[in-house]
């Protein structure tokens, strides 16, 4: 159900009305569960069939929609109400302004597209240039700019929902979402298919940019929907129910430690018995899904919300949570989209718990959770707060974040004692708010690999025998200060020729980080590896782990080095210190600086009976403090904190 739908269905539950609905395709839930609904009619049969009240054209073949609506302009002239949808919204058929002549336009677009522009319509031709994902691009240059009109989008004769769609949303999550920008179209298929061979015609059509008609949905002012969100919080009752069912909510299941540690808690709450979803807003596909195969099969639902729950009802939802739909209309435009996405979604699968990861699906998370009535709510925190990467941070992180901390059943978490201490401090809440668990490594999924598979790596990457191997694993974004890691690889170099330097991760700087290393004369030195799924051998193949990071939650490759007995030399950021025993399984560094960093490391690299001595403590201090069982507990107990909220 799009956010569109919903004012559909609000429009036909306040008049308490019979209808009819007209479609080509199976009627959804959402329409199915009004009470009103007196028949569903084949859009074939629309001509033979008598309909009752108001009529909702749903969905029509191709080629069927004008002839269709030029047929029931004679019922709109009778004073019937006749709802469709036009690319902009539901509005009502203005019998006046019924689509005339649509044969013979269809007929020049298919003829002479170039003609057939002039007249407003024009029939897109692959092939389509690719643009990354799920984003395809047409040209429209031949359609004539008109003032006061717009331009849509429709596949098949329906009309797109997605108008003037972010280009990297189209990209990411597709749903027929387009944007026509500087005499082209960006768009994606309605099911994210390749529209040169998915079967299906696309055209675009010059139409008025009025509101005639329109189903309005009600004001989505900020302001307004935050006072009308803390009033709505405020009525919430939060018993101390049973915990069956829970939604676990992150941007991605990319290769980051965040998602890592869902996937391990999404196990271990599945092994004790509970229904386990993860949630993700960029879907799984691609890097989006490097960590689905952990959960993939093993009784965890994997939830894209990349596009709406088809299955969403409303009716469920306002019964189980009043007053939930008047919210959910009323999204500001900053963040309504995505929120209701996680809406539809999480409202359906009903879950004891919400449990989001990260500043977006924190705040988004909160915001849908709340409004859909979700009992218990958990944000978790996984590094310092988002000021220290502005890159990272949206301006209405904050104030919704002291919003969230307000609702009842609300509980904020953070994975390191220096995270919430950040937290706290830049949300101006008592520090007591968050409860503190730590990561947790899932050390019977780590498989310890052979000594052929060590050896056969270096043999690949080229390393001798005696060469010393430092390796990094990091994303390549301004917070993991990549040109910093360089910097003290350079330093040691300079001490051990014949040093080697490893990378695996990827991200936004690798073209930057690449001309560093060329900068630096770096070339036989860094081998830049991109993302991996063999990070056991990698680390078995290495002496030492060095992170760089300004800010740090608590890193979990620093716990995976070690449990592999590799000791980790980091710098001194947000929950480092947690993860490492300065002096015991490695080197805590105070300075971000390349020449102490290179002083933690040179000893290491130069003394191998030092680094078996940490090698082995740091596994033996992981094993006693990051268990995987110790974190589901801990989470576990989350749901059951009831605490009041100030």
């Amino acid at each position: 159900m799009d956010r569109d739908d919903l004012v559909l269905w609000q429009h036909l539950a306040r008049r308490r009305e019979p209808f009819t609905v007209l479609s080509s395709v199976e009627v959804p839930v959402w329409l199915r569960s009004l009470p009103g609904l007196a028949a569903v009619v084949s859009t074939d049969d629309a001509g033979e069939r008598a309909m009752q009240g108001t009529i909702v054209v749903l969905a029509t073949r191709d080629g069927q929609r004008e002839e269709l609506l030029a047929r029931l302009a004679t019922l709109a002239r009778s004073g019937a109400e006749v709802l469709h949808r036009d690319g902009r919204g539901w509005r009502r058929l203005d019998a006046r302004k019924a689509p005339r002549g649509p044969r013979w336009q269809r007929w020049l677009a298919r003829t002479w597209p170039s003609l057939a522009g002039r007249f407003g319509v024009l029939r897109l031709r692959p092939p389509f240039r690719h643009d990354g994902g799920a984003c395809w691009w047409s040209s429209i240059a031949a359609l004539r700019p008109q003032e006061g009109r717009r331009v849509l989008l429709f596949e098949d004769g329906q009309p797109l929902s997605f108008p003037d769609a972010v280009h990297e949303d189209i990209r990411r999550s597709g749903c027929g979402r387009y944007s026509v920008w500087e005499r082209g179209v960006y768009f994606a298929a309605s099911d994210g298919s390749d529209p040169a061979t998915n079967g299906r015609s696309y055209e675009v059509r010059v139409v008025a940019n009025d509101e005639a008609g329109a189903l309005a949905p009600p004001p989505t002012d900020e302001a307004a929907f935050a006072q009308a969100f803390l009033a709505a919080a405020g009525q919430r009752v939060v018993g101390a129910s049973p915990v069956r069912r829970v939604v676990l909510l992150t941007s991605s299941l990319g290769p980051g430690g965040t998602e890592r540690q869902f996937c391990n808690l999404a196990l271990g709450l599945g092994a004790r018995g509970l229904e386990v979803a993860i949630a993700s807003l960029d879907g799984f596909d691609g890097p989006a899904g490097h960590y689905r195969p952990l959960v993939e099969g093993r009784g965890v639902r994997l939830l894209d919300l990349g596009c709406a729950n088809a299955a969403f009802d409303p009716g469920a939802v306002e019964a189980r949570a009043p007053g939930a739909l008047a919210l959910l209309a009323r999204l500001p435009d900053l963040f309504a989209a995505e929120a209701w996405r996680i809406a539809t979604h999480v409202a359906s699968f009903a879950p004891d718990v919400l449990h989001c990861a990260l500043d977006k699906p924190n705040v988004l998370g909160a915001i849908a959770g709340a409004c859909v009535g979700v009992p218990r709510i958990v944000l978790s925190m996984r590094n310092v707060n988002p000021t220290h990467m502005p890159h990272l941070l949206q301006p209405w992180y904050r104030p919704w974040y002291q919003r969230a901390a307000q609702v009842p059943g609300l509980v904020l978490s953070a994975n390191s004692h220096a995270g919430a201490a950040d937290y706290a401090q830049w949300l101006g809440l008592p520090a007591e708010r968050f409860h503190v668990v730590h990561n947790g490594l899932d050390v019977a999924a780590l498989r310890e690999p052979s000594g052929a598979e060590v050896a056969a790596l270096r043999r690949q990457l080229g390393i001798g025998g005696a060469a010393p191997v430092l390796l990094g694993v990091f994303r390549l974004s301004p917070e993991k200060q990549p040109c910093l890691w360089l910097d003290a690889v350079a330093r040691l170099r300079a001490r051990f020729p014949d040093l080697i330097a490893l990378h695996a991760g990827q991200g936004f700087l690798a073209d930057e980080m690449a001309a560093q290393i060329e900068a630096r004369g770096l070339q036989h030195t860094v081998r830049l590896l991109g993302r991996r799924s063999d990070l056991p051998v990698l680390m078995r193949a290495s002496d030492l782990l060095l992170l760089t990071s300004s800010v740090e939650g608590v890193p979990n490759v620093a716990l995976e080095a070690q449990w592999f007995g590799r000791p980790v030399v980091c710098t001194l950021a947000g929950g480092s210190a947690e993860a490492v025993q300065h002096g015991v399984t490695g080197a805590v560094v105070a300075r971000h600086d390349a020449a102490d960093l290179a002083a933690a490391c040179a000893p290491l690299l130069a003394d191998p009976a030092l680094r078996a001595r940490m090698g082995e403590a740091a596994r033996r201090f992981v094993a006693a403090r990051f268990g995987l069982d110790a974190m589901v507990e801990r989470s576990l107990a989350l749901y059951a904190v009831s605490e009041p909220s100030p």
